[in-house]
């Protein structure tokens, strides 16, 4: 048997004080347990994410139109070009705008997808930053023509689509330089 020793200002020495540290050893070991995140490995998430790919088929917003949305057979009226690194929609682009933005007024279940492209001149870094600049541009002009937000959405790609395209002409690299409007309804 013990016998309990007082320490300093009455508090109990050697064998009560282990057991308060021993308890709060316990503790802390309980709490940091619970906060541990389980990494998976690499296995595991190249399995989910095969998963993930087989489960939602991929959508690409540049892809065919919806049938029986506007201009859904004429590509030149759901696309708006612009200049070199530039984001200034020409009067060419400001009419094909307000004819959208007219359509897009008319049926409220219509939203449209501003996808944004460059061409494969410039870093990746570079030619995203420009596409974001054209596709809101686009979508400030849209909201000046009095279409609601919601019935808007932004999509700079860059240069992501047009690095698989071989493109050694200037015709070809203006082609690449626009702002497709593709529609869906809700």
């Amino acid at each position: 048997m013990f016998r309990v020793l007082s320490g300093p200002a009455g508090f109990p020495s050697m064998p009560r004080c282990r057991t308060f540290r021993c308890c709060c050893l316990a503790v802390g070991l309980l709490l940091s347990a619970c906060s541990t995140v389980d990494t998976p490995s690499p296995e595991q998430t190249a399995d989910a994410r095969a998963r993930q790919k087989k489960s939602a088929p991929e959508q690409t917003p540049t892809s065919r139109p919806a049938p029986g949305t506007p201009f859904a057979d004429d590509e030149a009226k759901r696309t708006v070009y612009f200049g070199f690194g530039e984001a200034t929609i020409s009067s060419e682009g400001a009419e094909i705008l307000r004819q959208n933005a007219q359509k897009l007024k008319e049926e409220p279940q219509l939203v449209v997808t501003l996808v944004g492209h460059t061409d494969n001149l410039g870093s990746t870094a570079y030619n995203l930053a420009v596409a974001d600049r054209r596709t809101e541009a686009v979508s400030d002009k849209l909201r000046a023509l009095g279409v609601p937000r919601n019935q808007i959405r932004r999509l700079p790609v860059g240069s992501e689509h047009s690095r698989k395209e071989a493109c050694d002409s200037e015709t070809c690299r203006q082609s690449m330089r626009k702002v497709e409007l593709v529609y869906e309804r809700r």
